[in-house]
């Protein structure tokens, strides 16, 4: 048996949640290399209507950006567009509307995206309350009905566009940059880039392939094309499955996928795999590996069996995804988010250094004491940096919490997301005004600290039972105590049961700075099945805390100038610098959510009772289309679009959901819903 450290290192195999997206700013604009912008569904922006208005907002931006440009050497073109998709002709329509001299340079056809669906494909309108910006008009149809309408739209617009003509490079001038393609050079002095995310179809790398290349294909267009043929599907994707299912009823068609298990289509995609199995028209195949491709058969390998076998065939379809087309961007400069570059190290020792100053200074600069004892050496509260740290603390989550409530509101509209951000805001100015205002100045110094047990109970807060005898008003103190622990073994026992995990995203003063200040960075949590098993340090910090404090309770009667190592340990290593300084230091790093996700006892007590008896959960329709969107904005990292497109409901019991519900307020097709047991 392997010891379980080694399963935390595991290689993250490649997810169609987690797409790698470029590093740019709000209006689309590379980060590293100014005057080039990004567009479409290379930063995700992957519907039909969002890329349209995505398209055509960055024109109005490229339009005003020109406007306060320095005029310098004559270029061909005001801006030039690489790649005709959707975003593409959106930005370069509305720059010719706009009078801006534009070109579009398209490396095969037109739409090429759009041209690969199969035949009859219905495009949807997604979502239906955004409301269409620009002259490209769309509505639900065929995809044969898209291609007209946008074709005849880029064409009556009269906007430059060059069919098969494929950029290799771009140069940097002194006023612009320089298009190096396959048949002419393009000077401009603003580039879009909207190549899309799929880049060039993988390969299985077998022998066979360049020598047979007229039998493999990579899209099915018309599966009335084929009858009566021996057809081999490689993949264990929803491509796969959809051109498996098209084709078998009229061929002999075998699906093989590496996988063990049928982990990427979507349910009813599986569903139809299974039936059809078990009514003979298709050959099913997991945890089978292409090895060779011959003229009128291919070979296969079963890593159950470990045998080799070989079987009829005219036609390959490897539909095993797309290499992103991160060579060509890294070709030119354009850097990529959390890739790790000087700036991104300068960064981090920045906000390290930072936050452990702040937090330092907050203690009464002594960190290795316990919370109570710095305050005495400060008359009066507003000489206290507890004071002080606590108020810009609050005024921070009140002022971002507004930005962040705007922001996932939807235009003040999900009435959800205003309850939860007002939620947190409420709890935190409250909390503000009467324990470190009211208490502060009313209590003693060795007291009033303690009312803290009540909004951030234990195992959160630590010292809150401790020293609760020797120093008047005794009785204050046990009542104060007692109070935390009913809310930490009566009251939250009670709430997670109906509401799981929400006081981590509707309460709590930790987990509320998080959700506001570091919000604009939720984006960039960790993901995958590698960070999600990083989650086992919860359960440590959870073990610690309780025989931590039932060692300083129970032998040493709650003396904290006793207890040693049992104290001073735990304080320094969690409430110093797992709490307060390394988590905060890396919200533009790693989001906001690294200490309540990997750390916070609180977090993990009650993800183990919500696991145990918890009625709410997460569940999903059908109407999955896989724009990552809802993975993409999780800060706890939960693979939601994998239940989203099985049609399955998640929970603490399949994952450590702090239920936020951002992931239902961002999935355009209303897939997502809370529902309790």
């Amino acid at each position: 048996m392997k010891p379980i450290y080694k399963n935390w290192f595991i290689e993250d195999r490649p997810s169609p949640s987690y797409p790698v997206m470029p590093d740019v700013d709000k209006n689309g604009e590379s980060r590293n290399i100014r005057g080039v912008f990004l567009a479409g569904d290379v930063v995700g922006k992957s519907l039909i209507k969002v890329s349209l208005n995505n398209g055509f907002d960055l024109a109005e931006t490229l339009n005003e950006k020109l406007k306060t440009m320095e005029t310098g050497p004559a270029v061909d073109y005001d801006v030039a567009v690489v790649g005709c998709g959707v975003a593409g002709a959106a930005t370069g329509v509305r720059l010719k509307e706009l009078n801006r001299r534009v070109v579009i340079l398209e490396a095969g056809k037109k739409f090429q995206t759009l041209r690969s669906f199969t035949r009859g494909k219905l495009m949807l309108a997604e979502p239906e309350n955004l409301v269409l910006k620009g002259s490209i008009p769309f509505r639900e149809s065929s995809i044969e009905q898209t291609l007209e309408v946008f074709n005849d739209a880029l064409e009556k617009s009269g906007v430059e566009c060059r069919d098969n003509e494929r950029v290799t490079r771009i140069e940097s001038l002194d006023h612009g940059f320089r298009l190096v393609t396959d048949k002419n050079d393009v000077t401009a002095t603003l580039v879009v880039l909207c190549i899309g995310k799929s880049g060039h179809p993988r390969t299985a790398g077998v022998p066979g392939e360049t020598e047979y290349p007229e039998k493999i294909h990579h899209t099915l267009q018309d599966s009335n094309a084929y009858s009566g043929e021996n057809i081999l599907v490689y993949g264990g994707g929803d491509v796969a499955a959809e051109a498996a299912l098209a084709l078998c009823d009229n061929n002999t068609v075998t699906l093989a996928t590496v996988d063990d298990h049928l982990v990427f289509p979507r349910k009813k995609n599986v569903e139809a795999l299974v039936k059809k199995q078990t009514e003979g028209t298709l050959s099913l195949l997991t945890g089978t590996r292409l090895v060779e491709i011959g003229q009128d058969q291919v070979v296969l390998h079963n890593s159950a069996n470990a045998k080799h076998t070989s079987i009829p065939n005219h036609h390959v379809f490897e539909m095993i995804g797309s290499e992103p087309p991160r060579e060509f961007l890294k070709t030119i400069g354009i850097r990529f988010e959390k890739e790790w570059t000087v700036s991104r190290y300068l960064l981090l020792l920045f906000t390290l250094s930072l936050c452990l100053i702040i937090y330092t200074w907050k203690k009464g600069y002594y960190p290795f004491h316990y919370y109570g004892e710095g305050l005495s050496q400060f008359s009066g509260v507003f000489k206290n940096p507890s004071f002080w740290y606590s108020a810009v603390y609050t005024a921070l989550m009140v002022y971002f919490g507004i930005i962040a409530m705007k922001r996932w509101s939807r235009g003040w509209t999900d009435k959800h997301q205003i309850l939860r951000f007002s939620s947190l805001i409420v709890f935190q100015v409250f909390s503000f005004l009467i324990i470190e205002c009211l208490f502060a100045i009313y209590l003693p110094g060795d007291t009033w600290w303690r009312v803290y047990a009540v909004s951030n109970p234990f195992p959160l807060l630590f010292d809150s039972f401790y020293g609760l005898s020797g120093v008047s008003p005794g009785d204050l103190k046990i009542f104060i105590a007692v109070m935390g622990a009913m809310v930490t073994f009566v009251v939250i026992p009670i709430a997670v049961r109906y509401h799981g995990k929400r006081f981590c995203s509707w309460i709590c003063g930790c987990g509320g700075l998080a959700e506001t200040l570091g919000d604009r960075w939720r984006h960039l949590s960790p993901k995958g099945e590698r960070s999600r098993r990083w989650e086992v340090m919860g359960d440590i910090i959870l073990f610690w805390a309780f025989v931590s404090a039932f060692v300083i309770l129970v032998f040493y009667k709650g003396h904290i100038g006793q207890s040693g190592f049992w104290h001073s340990a735990y304080a320094v290593i969690v409430d110093f610098w797992l709490i307060a300084v390394i988590p905060m230091a890396l919200y533009p790093i790693a989001g906001g959510k690294i200490w309540c996700r990997y750390w916070c006892p609180l977090a993990k007590y009650m993800e183990i009772l919500s696991r145990w008896y918890g009625k709410l959960s997460i569940v999903s329709n059908d109407q999955c289309i896989q724009c990552t969107q809802c993975s993409l904005y999780c800060q706890v990292g939960v693979d939601v679009m994998a239940f989203a497109r099985h049609g399955e409901a998640f929970s603490n019991k399949n994952s450590s959901c702090i239920h936020c519900g951002i992931c239902i307020s961002v999935c355009p097709m209303d897939v997502l819903q809370f529902k309790r047991d």
